[in-house]
């Protein structure tokens, strides 16, 4: 992995927390409630500047981002302090307006996404046929059995538990056909033949079982019609696909497959390597993967279906909930998350380790 990879990798995730924040920045302006701050990244502020009294910021970890609007403050000891005049809060709102200004986060993510897809179809062009039939590995998901065994971008399978392979379909054909069953690959990565033990995996959205391997592809631009059909598609097939696969890893029937940070590295490295088309097409799936994965009705405040859960909640009560109520709900929510991230780089840290030591 080059280290140039990482300031892609800033800027990529802060442009998808940018669109994510922007989405809720533009529908509280909309209504007119006040926002103080608009800051992409945590923690302590690099730059900023206030202009129409609100104030921009950039700050030091860039994972994460916030729209700090007026009235979503929750306070932990019960207690809210009345706003300055002229200040219109987030909870002077209708409850259609409220559910808005929450959703227009994941919904951008979401437009995002789709726009990007289209635009891949129309300008950049589909992958239409291999660029080889020889079984050349053009891509490597991250922590999938293939990365976990060492195999590289470039490698060629030669055999499999000693079977001649000549072409990527056989190849793919043995491979889908044998869930749980350890396979012995042999691979020419330039001209030193290397043997790896591997054992897929069934997944479970495509019904197959797989080791997280893709070949490489040459491509071709759609008409716009056309690839506006594309887009649309395989959006909405993803915004179906993306939470059955959560809820199925969530109940243990697949392997979990979450990346974090250094998975998200190496997608990236990879994709730079591999060409724009894979670059995009990783930028709208990680669009897609926030803005579903914000949208999850799971009530935990820290994500946007969260809130929706609550304001559903209040509105069906006719009654807030005491601010000590959410306060709690948010602190649970952060004990939540924060496990899962953790879980999430483990995940990753064990991955590469794994792939740095591989079994032969």
């Amino acid at each position: 992995m080059s280290w140039a990879t990482i300031p892609v990798f800033i800027g990529l995730f802060g442009f998808i927390v940018l669109i994510h924040e922007g989405g809720h920045f533009f529908w509280a302006r909309r209504f007119g409630v006040t926002v103080h701050e608009f800051a992409i990244g945590l923690g302590p502020v690099l730059v900023q500047n206030k202009r129409k009294d609100v104030l921009y910021s950039l700050r030091a970890i860039p994972l994460g981002g916030f729209c700090k609007i007026a009235g979503t403050e929750l306070a932990l000891e019960g207690k809210s302090a009345e706003p300055p005049p002229g200040v219109k809060l987030f909870s002077d709102l209708s409850l259609g307006r409220k559910l808005l200004v929450v959703l227009g986060g994941p919904l951008s993510n979401l437009l995002c996404a789709l726009l990007t897809f289209i635009l891949i179809a129309a300008v950049l062009g589909l992958p239409t046929e291999l660029q080889s039939d020889r079984a050349v590995v053009g891509f490597i998901e991250p922590n999938s059995p293939a990365f976990e065994s060492g195999l590289k971008v470039g490698d060629e399978i030669v055999a499999l538990n000693g079977q001649p392979i000549s072409r990527w379909g056989q190849l793919s054909g043995l491979i889908h056909q044998a869930t749980n069953q350890k396979l012995r690959f042999t691979v020419n990565r330039k001209g030193t033949l290397l043997v790896r033990e591997i054992t897929p995996v069934f997944d479970a959205t495509m019904e197959v079982a797989r080791i997280g391997i893709y070949p490489a592809y040459t491509v071709k631009r759609l008409p716009w019609p056309e690839a506006i059909r594309y887009g649309v598609t395989i959006t909405g097939r993803q915004v179906v696909a993306i939470p059955l696969s959560i809820v199925q890893m969530l109940t243990g029937r697949v392997k979990p497959q979450f990346i974090g940070p250094l998975g998200m590295v190496g997608v990236i490295d990879q994709a730079l390597k591999s060409g724009l088309y894979l670059f995009f097409t990783m930028l709208a799936s990680f669009n897609l993967f926030m803005g579903i994965f914000n949208l999850l009705p799971i009530p935990l405040p820290l994500l946007d279906g969260g809130w929706v859960v609550i304001y559903l909640l209040e509105g069906m009560r006719r009654k807030e909930f005491k601010p000590e109520q959410k306060a709690v709900a948010q602190l649970i929510g952060v004990v939540v998350l924060m496990a899962f991230y953790l879980t999430v780089i483990y995940s990753d840290f064990a991955s590469i380790i794994r792939r740095l030591i591989p079994k032969s």
